[in-house]
């Protein structure tokens, strides 16, 4: 029997909820969800439940996860994240708080929390708004995309650690994790049952989770050894302009203090260099970005050539930005600034 508290919940998240415990005890062997895109295009695949239950207990053997205590879940079950918050709770025998997804869930919360699974966006409110309330709970897990120098800044300052998780839906979530904010660490480590390789700085993903069948991911990273790696980003948005080969997301990691908007930079076709360096942000109101501002921390390479100023991203179900779809939707429509 799983232990439901909803709080501040609609009927058709209720509903939502309901609907994927029902088919986790139905008789079928697989649940289908959709994949990310970090391992080729986005798909729908199916996942056998005994490798959710082991990913389940690989979570809980990392995080020395008790039963009885008390997670929450705050993720749209739409999500290999929110369904795999479900099966942990039920597999690992955790009592289960559910908070509609939303900027910042912990407004609405009062009780013990034991166990979080949020996203950046929800990270970075929380410590806006409730932060008191995250020094509360024991583990406190953050994926779905990166997290600023600015919020990894905000987490020392109120002396909180949290895990940042590596993982795809093909992994059944998380294979990896860090420590950010006050005991930081540079580096992932692999849960048990997961190991590392690289091939071009490319990761492959090594787990019990998928059959033992090396797993080629879109990932740039510097491999330490088998169980621990750096990351550097994604192949798959790496910008080459005029052969000097460069990582968007480490960019973007030093243009994190600057910009207090959603942005990325992105790559754009260009006569002489094949590809040009442009920074898209996302705000209702256009405003001038100086090109010493931007100089005082990039290199001559990673300066953007041009901005543009967009009303609105495109996002993903995951609420990840999507770059592509951003620049073929809306780029016609952006305000644009030449440097």
């Amino acid at each position: 029997m799983v232990e439901l508290k909803f709080i501040n919940t609609s009927d058709s998240f209720k509903n939502e909820v309901n609907q994927f415990i029902e088919e986790w005890f139905n008789s079928a062997e697989f649940i289908q969800s959709k994949t990310s895109g970090s391992t080729g295009e986005p798909k729908t695949i199916e996942i056998l439940k005994s490798k959710m239950k082991a990913s389940a207990k690989m979570t809980g053997k990392f995080l020395n996860l008790q039963k009885d205590e008390v997670a929450l879940l705050c993720l749209s079950t739409a999500t290999i994240a929110g369904k795999m918050m479900i099966v942990r709770s039920i597999e690992l025998g955790l009592k289960f708080v559910i908070v509609e997804p939303c900027s910042n869930p912990f407004e609405f919360i009062d009780e013990r929390i034991d166990f979080a699974a949020i996203v950046p966006l929800q990270l970075a409110e929380i410590l806006k708004q409730n932060p008191e309330k995250l020094k509360s709970v024991r583990n406190v897990i953050v994926g779905g995309g990166s997290v600023s120098d600015e919020i990894e800044e905000q987490l020392k300052k109120q002396e909180l650690t949290v895990f940042q998780t590596f993982g795809m839906t093909e992994t059944i979530s998380h294979v990896a994790m860090r420590k950010i904010g006050l005991e930081q660490e540079e580096h992932y480590s692999a849960l048990e049952g997961n190991s590392f390789s690289s091939e071009d700085n490319q990761l492959i993903v090594h787990s019990s989770l998928v059959d033992g069948i090396p797993l080629k991911t879109n990932d740039c990273v510097e491999l330490m050894n088998a169980k621990q790696f750096i990351w550097k980003g994604r192949t798959d948005f790496v910008i080459n302009s005029g052969g000097v080969k460069l990582q968007p997301e480490e960019i973007e990691k030093k243009l994190s203090k600057l910009i207090r908007y959603p942005f990325f930079i992105t790559g754009k076709k260009d006569a002489v260099l094949g590809e040009k360096v442009i920074l898209c942000i996302e705000s209702e109101n256009a405003f001038q970005i100086q090109k010493s501002e931007l100089e005082n921390h990039l290199s001559k390479y990673e300066l953007p050539k041009e901005i543009y100023i967009f009303k609105q991203f495109n996002y993903t179900e995951s609420n990840k930005i999507n770059r592509l779809k951003t620049v073929d939707l809306y780029l016609k429509d952006a305000i644009q600034q030449i440097l």
